[in-house]
């Protein structure tokens, strides 16, 4: 079971990659593209397919273009201030299904099951913990490769 889509997913990687290195001005779409692939040997994904997730990250307010030479992208607001429950519902449209088991759509059984509320608490606890992090604290969580280290492997 997916609770959070491919496309959030890289979107909260990359937003956490420029919380990391705020401080140094944008950074450059190429550089996160290739975090995301440093990050995670063999994963299949296209420059185009990122860039199209981070105009949707641009278009919801969570990261600002910079042109010219020395743009990129930067966070639009203070990492500690975007929640991940607000990066979800703009980009999965997430909300709670109160979901069954078994039933697609209504159930004719909700009055005598209690499925429903196992399913209903597993909601709640994971709106819980996205409501609670940022990209702040998602950042201070992970680890990130260093990329010139990598480059410089590249090359030789």
């Amino acid at each position: 079971m997916t609770l959070v889509s491919k496309k959030t997913r890289y979107a909260l990687h990359g937003l956490a990659y420029l919380a990391e290195h705020a401080a140094r001005g944008p950074i450059r779409f190429d550089e996160i593209h290739r975090y995301l692939m440093t990050y995670a040997p063999g994963l299949e994904l296209s420059a185009s397919y990122l860039a199209k997730i981070f105009q949707d990250v641009s278009r919801a307010g969570f990261a600002s273009t910079i042109p010219g030479p020395r743009g990129g992208y930067r966070l639009a607001r203070p990492a500690d201030q975007i929640r991940l429950i607000e990066i979800l519902e703009a980009l999965d449209g997430y909300e709670a299904t109160h979901c069954c088991l078994l039933s697609v759509g209504g159930c004719s059984q909700r009055a005598k099951c209690r499925v429903g509320d196992i399913t209903h608490d597993a909601e709640i606890a994971f709106r819980n913990i996205f409501e609670r992090e940022t990209v702040a604290s998602l950042a201070a969580k992970m680890s990130f490769p260093d990329l010139s280290s990598e480059a410089a492997t590249k090359t030789e």
